[in-house]
C-alpha cells in the first residue's frame, strides 16, 4: 500500500518528446530519468496494468503552491496522452489504482474547505463519478474489481474507518480490534485484504493488523511492536509484509502463512519499508535504493537530485520499474514532475 501524497503537478510540455521517452525505453541497470516536465508540480502515483497500459496522476502547481488542478496521463500503444475527466471540479489527485483496463480509479481531495475525497472510475470508454458519504476523507484504497473496492479513512456520517464499494454504494465495516486505527491497506485477492494500523495513544502505540478472509475480518496475531504508521503489502495469503520505522532504523516483519519473521534493515542501506515490491526474480525492492534477495541486501545508487520521491511500481510481466518524483533543478527551489525507470 502506498502512502497517499499531496502534490501539485504539471502540464504536458513537448508531448512528442515525452512519448518517445516512454516506459518501453531500454537503459543500463540503474535508475534513469525518462523525462521531466518544465512546470511546477508533482507526480503522485502510478498504476501499471501492463507494459502498454500505464496510468499516472499528479497536479498542476504554481511556484510550489497547490492549485487543485488534476493532471492525468495514460500510456498506451501510441505513447503518453493527457486525459481529462469531463465535468470534474478542481481537486488534488492523490492516487490511481486499477484492476483492469476497464476499471481504473482516480482518488483525490476536494478543493472545498471540508477537504473531502472525490473518486472517479474509468470503465474503458467513459468516466463515472463515484459518490461518497458526506464529509468522507479516504487515506488509502485498494481496487480489486468494479464492484469490489476497499478503502480506509473517516466520515462525518458513517462511524467507521473501513469502507467497501459493492458496485452501487459504500458500506462501513467494524474491525475485530475496535481500538485499531487503520493506517495502510493492501490486498492480493478478495479473500486476502489486510489493514495495518495503530493501537494505543501517546508514546505507547503499537502496530496491529486485521485481515479479511472473504467473509469477515480477523485480528492478525502479529508481533507486538511499538511504532507509529505501520504499512502493509500483501502479495498472497502466505506473503505479507508489514513495515515501520523506529528511532534507530527501519524494520519489517514477513508473514509466510505460518509465522512472522522480523528483520531490521542494515544501517548502511537506504531501505523504505513502506514501499515493498517484488522484483520478479525472487527478491524485493524496499524503496528505490534497496533490494533484498534472501538475506542479502543490495544498495542501488541514489538519483543525485533534490526533491520528493514517490513509490516504486513494477510493470507487470517485466523486470522494469517506474518511480514518480518531483525534482528541483540546480539553483531553483521549484519542484518539477519527473519519471524514472529501472531495468533489472
Amino acid at each position: 500500500m502506498k502512502r497517499w501524497v499531496a502534490g501539485a503537478v504539471t502540464v504536458l510540455a513537448a508531448v512528442g518528446a515525452l512519448a518517445a521517452a516512454g516506459p518501453a525505453s531500454a537503459s543500463s541497470r540503474a535508475w534513469y530519468q525518462t523525462y521531466k516536465v518544465n512546470r511546477s508540480g508533482t507526480f503522485s502515483d502510478i498504476a501499471a496494468i501492463s507494459k502498454t497500459n500505464i496510468w499516472m496522476v499528479g497536479d498542476l502547481g504554481k511556484k510550489n503552491k497547490t492549485t487543485y488542478r488534476p493532471f492525468i496521463w495514460h500510456y498506451g500503444r501510441s505513447g503518453w496522452k493527457t486525459v481529462t475527466i469531463p465535468g470534474a471540479p478542481r481537486f488534488l489527485a492523490d492516487q490511481v489504482s486499477a484492476s483492469a483496463a476497464n476499471n481504473v480509479w482516480v482518488f483525490g481531495r476536494s478543493s472545498s474547505s471540508s477537504a473531502s475525497t472525490v473518486v472517479y472510475r474509468y470503465d474503458g470508454s467513459r468516466w463515472h463519478k463515484i459518490p461518497l458519504p458526506a464529509e468522507t476523507s479516504l487515506s488509502g484504497a485498494v481496487v480489486l474489481g468494479p464492484k469490489n473496492v476497499w478503502a480506509i479513512g473517516s466520515s462525518g456520517t458513517i462511524l467507521t474507518y473501513v469502507f467497501r464499494w459493492n458496485g452501487s454504494r459504500w458500506r462501513g465495516y467494524g474491525l475485530p480490534n475496535s481500538r485499531l486505527v487503520p493506517v495502510s491497506i493492501a490486498a492480493s485477492a478478495s479473500n486476502n485484504v489486510w489493514i495495518a494500523g495503530e493501537v494505543g495513544s501517546g508514546p505507547v502505540v503499537r502496530a496491529a493488523a486485521d485481515r479479511w478472509n472473504g467473509n469477515r475480518w480477523h485480528e492478525a496475531d502479529m508481533p507486538r511492536v511499538r511504532t507509529h504508521d505501520p504499512s502493509v503489502a500483501a502479495f498472497s495469503r502466505s506473503n505479507v509484509w508489514i513495515g515501520w520505522d523506529t528511532a534507530t532504523g527501519f524494520r519489517a516483519t514477513h508473514w509466510d502463512g505460518h509465522h512472522w519473521d522480523t528483520m531490521t534493515t542494515p544501517g548502511d542501506v537506504v531501505a523504505n519499508t513502506w514501499n515493498v515490491v517484488p522484483d520478479g526474480k525472487g527478491g524485493y525492492w524496499f524503496g528505490p535504493f534497496a533490494i533484498l534477495t534472501g538475506s542479502t541486501w543490495t544498495s542501488e545508487p541514489s538519483l543525485g537530485v533534490s526533491g520528493a520521491l514517490g513509490f516504486v511500481v513494477r510493470i507487470p510481466g517485466t523486470e522494469s520499474f517506474l518511480l514518480p518524483a518531483s525534482v528541483e533543478s540546480p539553483g531553483s527551489a521549484i519542484q518539477r514532475p519527473a519519471l524514472y525507470r529501472f531495468n533489472l
